[in-house]
């Protein structure tokens, strides 16, 4: 193709072929460096979730919670300046959405143990879009089960969730707080009956 052009043709194209082809490269690696770097902080939203999966109220479970829609919103097109999410990343921040949503939720079931298969299975959901965002071929059944979790740990979550709770029903008036009093301040309590004969028995 080149024989049919003249001399000063080909000599410009090889001039912006010099030119040109350094800076494509270093737009390429940047391109190549953000991929990995994006790629990088999800796996690491993964890997918390997964190894605190048993362990819903750790801060770095919340934390990598909170970094779901940052992570996950998709890639920036620089020529139009707009955001392009996949389907894959839609369904991790839909799956996000639908399990957020349900944390609000604890006054809409009868028991705390309903709530949380329900909380369970949504969070099921969210693994289960990040692993296939992530391409690792994991089934929600064995993101459900294959999870060791004390028992020990289950009760605490579950009387800290309580008591929180009842804190924030007090805090907001819904609830008072039980109170006797057992003496008043310099007034000496009184004295203890005294035994009486017939209740000493030998």
């Amino acid at each position: 193709m080149l024989e049919n052009l003249n001399m000063e043709t080909k000599e410009w194209i090889m001039v912006t072929a010099i030119i040109l082809g350094p800076i494509l490269a270093v737009q390429a690696q940047k391109l190549v460096e953000s991929y990995k770097e994006k790629r990088a902080k999800r796996m690491a939203i993964f890997t918390t979730l997964m190894s605190t999966r048993a362990e819903r109220l750790h801060r770095n479970h919340v934390q990598a919670l909170n970094m779901i829609d940052i992570e996950f919103y998709g890639r920036m097109i620089p020529l139009i300046r707009t955001r392009y999410q996949s389907n894959k990343e839609q369904a991790v921040t839909h799956a996000w959405k639908s399990y957020n949503s349900h944390l609000g939720e604890r006054d809409s079931y009868e028991t705390l143990d309903q709530w949380g298969k329900k909380g369970d299975e949504h969070f099921t959901n969210l693994l289960y879009a990040m692993s296939q965002a992530l391409n690792y071929d994991y089934d929600k059944v064995q993101l459900q089960r294959d999870c060791y979790r004390p028992e020990a740990h289950g009760n605490i979550e579950n009387t800290q969730l309580s008591l929180l709770k009842g804190l924030e029903s007090i805090v907001n008036g819904e609830r008072s707080l039980p109170m006797a009093v057992t003496y008043f301040p310099g007034v000496a309590p009184p004295a203890p009956e005294p035994i009486k004969e017939k209740d000493i028995t030998i």
